[in-house]
C-alpha cells in the first residue's frame, strides 16, 4: 500500500500566479517605470492615460452567456382545466369587502352591538342635522350680507342691524345650538352638587382595637416547658414565642434525630407533664426545622373587627372584595379576596362563634363596595341576619333555605348572567363589567345560607341539586355561596365539600370537613382551608360588637341614597 504524498505550498508557483493576476495602475499598463523620467518613448505607441485591452487571466471573471430558448424550453404555462368548470372559468362579480362582511354576519344577534350601532347611527345623525343648521344659517348671513352690499351700491338707506337680547347667539361656532345648551346647564347647576350621595363608613365608628398587651411570653410556663422535655430525656428548647391574643405558641428546637412519627406520643406525655387540657404541637414551623407548642392563653385579649380592618389591606377602601376573618397564631392577618375563594362553607357546632365568621366577612365587604358593586341574600329559618336585609345591597327578602323557589330565583339570576355573557363573549363577571356601561354593570351577589343542614336533611332533591348548580357555576357569574353548617352530626357529601373551595371548621371530633379539628379548643378556634393550599391554618376569628354592626347599617342606610 502506498502511501499518500503530503502536500507541500509551492512558494514559485505561487509567485508566478501572482505576477500573472496582479492589477496594474492605468498609468502604468505599458509596464515603464515612474522614476525613468527621461526615457524615450516610440510614435506610435499609444498616450499614458489610454487603458490597454484587459489581458486573459488563468482564472477568466467574465459572465458565462445565457442560454437561448430551445424547442425544450417552456416559455409559458399551459392552462390547467379545473375539474369543475374545465377551462372555462367562472365569472365572479367584484364585491366590496363591506358587504361580504355583512354577509358573514347577517345571522349574527348581539344586544350589546346592536345598541352600539343604533347609537352610533343615532349619532351620525344628529351630527348630519347639526351641519345642515349651520350651512342653512351661513348661506342666510351670506345672502343678508350680499343684499347689504347692493343696496348700499345703489345709494339706498340700509336699517341698521337690531341689536340681540343676548349677546351669546351672535357669533355662529362650530358647535351651535348644543354650546347653547350647555351654557344654561352650567348655569342652572352653579352653587349645587354634582355626583350621588354615596360615602363609606369611617373607621372610628367600628369601636375599640384589640390590646396591645398580649405579646410578651410567660416565663414560668416556658421554664416549665425546658424542664418536660428534661424528664421526658428529650432534648428541646424554648427558643421563641409568637401569639395574637388568644392563642400563644412556643417556639421548640429540637434535636435532628428526633422523629416526627413521635409527636403524638410526645403531645401527650407533655400535657400529663404540663398539667394542659389544650395543646397541640405544629410540626413544623413554616421556614425552620423547629415545633411549636400551642396553648391557649390564660387571660384572653378578643380580637376587634377594627383590628383585622386597621392592620390589613383592607383600611386601602379599594373595592377588590378582599375580606379579614380572624388573626393566625404568629399574629397575622387573615385576609382573602372573594373571587378566590368562591363559595365558603362554615363547619362546627358553634353558635356564638360562627355568626362572627359571616358578620367579619360581610362587613369588610360593605365598608368597601356600594350597593351597585355588591348585592346580599338570605336564606335562613330565623331572623340572625335580618339587618343586612335593610341595607340597599338586599337582594330580596328573607327566604327559607329548604324551599324549592328559593333556589329557583337564585337559578333564574344565574341564567340570566349566563345568557348575558355569552352574548357579549366573556365568561366571567370581571370581563363584562369591563366592557358595558355603568348602569349596566353586574353585582357581585353574595347568598347567605342558613343552615345547610335543611337542604341537606330536606326529602325533596330539587334545592339539593339547585345549590349543587349555583356552586358549579356561580363563580365567574360573580355568585357566591357562604353556607353554614351547625349540625356535625349530618355528613356533607364528598361532591358538595370540593364545590365549596374555602373552609372554615370550629371543633369537630371526628374530622368530617377538615382534618385537625380533634385538636382544637372550644370556642372561636378554627381551622381555615384556602383553594391555593392544602395545609389548614389556624385562626382565631375575630368578635363583632351588636353596636358597631348596627353602626355600620345606619351609617349606610342614610348616607347612601
Amino acid at each position: 500500500m502506498t502511501r499518500r504524498k503530503k502536500r507541500e505550498f509551492n512558494k514559485e508557483r505561487h509567485e508566478q500566479d501572482m505576477n500573472k493576476e496582479a492589477f496594474k495602475f492605468p498609468l502604468d499598463i505599458d509596464g515603464t517605470d515612474s522614476s525613468d523620467d527621461g526615457a524615450i518613448q516610440p510614435l506610435d505607441t499609444p498616450p499614458a492615460y489610454v487603458r490597454r485591452p484587459q489581458r486573459e487571466t488563468k482564472y477568466k471573471t467574465h459572465k458565462p452567456s445565457v442560454k437561448r430558448p430551445t424547442r425544450m424550453t417552456i416559455s409559458k404555462a399551459r392552462q390547467v382545466p379545473s375539474a369543475v368548470y374545465g377551462l372555462n372559468k367562472p365569472k365572479r362579480s367584484d364585491r366590496d369587502e363591506r358587504e361580504i362582511y355583512l354577509e358573514k354576519f347577517k345571522n349574527y344577534n348581539s344586544v350589546i352591538v346592536d345598541k352600539i350601532v343604533e347609537e352610533r347611527m343615532q349619532r351620525e345623525k344628529r351630527k348630519d342635522k347639526q351641519k345642515q343648521k349651520e350651512q342653512q344659517k351661513r348661506a342666510e348671513l351670506a345672502a343678508l350680507k350680499k343684499k347689504r352690499d347692493a343696496q348700499k351700491a345703489n345709494g339706498e338707506i340700509v336699517k341698521a342691524k337690531a341689536e340681540p337680547k343676548n349677546k351669546q347667539h351672535d357669533t355662529l361656532s362650530v358647535l351651535g345650538s348644543k354650546q347653547n345648551k350647555l351654557r344654561e346647564k352650567q348655569q342652572a347647576a352653579t352653587g349645587k352638587r354634582i355626583g350621588p350621595n354615596v360615602t363609606q363608613p369611617g373607621v372610628s365608628i367600628l369601636g375599640t382595637a384589640q390590646a396591645a398587651d398580649y405579646k410578651a411570653p410567660d416565663n414560668n410556663l416556658a421554664k416549665q416547658i425546658d424542664d418536660a422535655f428534661d424528664k421526658l430525656n428529650v432534648e428541646g428548647r424554648v427558643t421563641g414565642y409568637t401569639s395574637n391574643g388568644v392563642i400563644g405558641r412556643y417556639e421548640v428546637k429540637l434535636n435532628r434525630a428526633f422523629r416526627v412519627s413521635n409527636i403524638p406520643r410526645l403531645n401527650t406525655a407533655l400535657k400529663a407533664e404540663l398539667g394542659l387540657d389544650e395543646l397541640r404541637i405544629m410540626s413544623p414551623l413554616i421556614g425552620t426545622s423547629n415545633i411549636g407548642l400551642e396553648v391557649p392563653l390564660a387571660e384572653v385579649r378578643p380580637i376587634t373587627f377594627r383590628t383585622l380592618f386597621e392592620a390589613s389591606s383592607l383600611k386601602l377602601r379599594k373595592p377588590d372584595y378582599k375580606f379579614a376573618v380572624g388573626k393566625t397564631v404568629d399574629d397575622k392577618i387573615f385576609s382573602y379576596e372573594l373571587s378566590k375563594a368562591g363559595h365558603i362553607l362554615i363547619y362546627g357546632n358553634q353558635p356564638n362563634y360562627d355568626t362572627n365568621v359571616i358578620d367579619n366577612i360581610m362587613l369588610s365587604l360593605l365598608m368597601n363596595h356600594s350597593a351597585h358593586e355588591l348585592k346580599v341574600a338570605v336564606a335562613a329559618a330565623d331572623d340572625t341576619y335580618d339587618d343586612y336585609l335593610d341595607v340597599p345591597h338586599s337582594f330580596g327578602r328573607r327566604m327559607a333555605p329548604d324551599d324549592p323557589e328559593t333556589m329557583k330565583i337564585f337559578l333564574t339570576e344565574l341564567n340570566e348572567r349566563s345568557v348575558q355573557f355569552r352574548r357579549a363573549h366573556v365568561r366571567n363577571i370581571q370581563s363584562y363589567n369591563s366592557r358595558v356601561k355603568f348602569e349596566s354593570k353586574k353585582a357581585t351577589l353574595v347568598i347567605i345560607i342558613d343552615d345547610l343542614a335543611a337542604i341537606i336533611e330536606n326529602k325533596n332533591p330539587e334545592p339539593l341539586r339547585g345549590l349543587v348548580q349555583i356552586l358549579k357555576q356561580g363563580k365567574p357569574l360573580g355568585i357566591h355561596v357562604i353556607a353554614n353548617n351547625m349540625n356535625t352530626d349530618q355528613n356533607i357529601r364528598y361532591e358538595l365539600l370540593q364545590l365549596l373551595q374555602t373552609k372554615i371548621a370550629f371543633y369537630d371530633a371526628e374530622n368530617k370537613a377538615v382534618s385537625g379539628t380533634d385538636e382544637l379548643t372550644q370556642g372561636n378556634d378554627a381551622l381555615a382551608v384556602i383553594p391555593t393550599s392544602n395545609k389548614p391554618n389556624r385562626i382565631s376569628v375575630g368578635t363583632v360588637n351588636k353596636n358597631v354592626r348596627q353602626s355600620v347599617f345606619d351609617h349606610i342606610k342614610h348616607n347612601n341614597r
